[in-house]
Formats: structure tokens, C-alpha cells, sequence
């Protein structure tokens, strides 16, 4: 029984902080996954900025969805796509001001509410790290 509850009070840890970033969103004018998208587009590791597919891979959706939702964020002109100058067939995605803006106001805010949630998680890893119940 302990060990459920070590995991259940670790899971809602997890979804309590999912729940603030969604309507940390939702209070910048994006959806959730818009917020990850620009996320992921300026956290990319790469030399480039990303294409469709590698965002498709980061995001864990599919290309076809990955798409869509790129679409959209064009649309709102949170990013712009850029055709790669090597193979005209792929295309990059690049952040505007305005999602530039929006991501660097989430991000003070997510570094704030981590901040305080970092104790917290720490007991609840220590917690798990403690030898399993028979």
C-alpha cells in the first residue's frame, strides 16, 4: 500500500504541475499544445531550427497532427515555416516576436512555479528512491 501511494502522490505532483502550465497558457492566449510547440521549437538542440518531423518526434504525435498544429500556430503567427534551402520539400519552423513574447512571459512562470515545487518533488523522488514494500 505504501509504495501505491508514494506513486500516487508522485503522479499528482506531475499533474499538478501540467495543470498550471495548461492554464498558464491558456491565460497567454494559447493552447496547451501551442505552448509546448514554441517550446520545443526554441529549446531544439539542433544546428538548424527544426523540421515538421523532428518537432513530430519531440512533441510525441504524429506528423500529420504535428501539421495541423503548426498550422495553426502560423496562423496566429506564433512561428513561420522556412522551406530548407537544401531540399525545398522540407520545411523549418522558426518562432516570430510574438511567439518569442509569449514563451518568454510563460517561461518566467514556469521557472517561478518549478522554483517553488522543487522541494517538494525532491522528497517525493527521495521517497521513491526508498526500497520497495514486499
Amino acid at each position: 500500500d505504501r509504495d501505491y501511494q508514494r506513486l500516487a502522490a508522485f503522479r499528482h505532483a506531475l499533474r499538478h504541475f501540467l495543470r498550471f502550465s495548461e492554464e498558464a497558457a491558456r491565460s497567454e492566449g494559447l493552447t496547451p499544445n501551442q505552448h509546448q510547440l514554441l517550446l520545443a521549437v526554441r529549446g531544439w538542440p539542433g544546428a538548424t531550427t527544426p523540421t515538421i518531423s523532428q518537432l513530430a518526434d519531440q512533441l510525441q504525435l504524429r506528423v500529420h497532427s504535428t501539421s495541423e498544429l503548426v498550422q495553426r500556430a502560423a496562423s496566429a503567427e506564433l512561428i513561420r515555416l522556412v522551406t530548407d534551402p537544401e531540399d525545398h520539400r522540407r520545411l523549418h519552423v522558426e518562432l516570430t516576436d510574438g511567439g518569442h513574447s509569449k514563451l518568454r512571459s510563460l517561461s518566467v512562470l514556469h521557472r517561478e512555479e518549478l522554483r517553488r515545487f522543487r522541494a517538494h518533488l525532491a522528497d517525493l523522488l527521495d521517497v521513491l528512491d526508498e526500497p520497495a514494500s514486499p
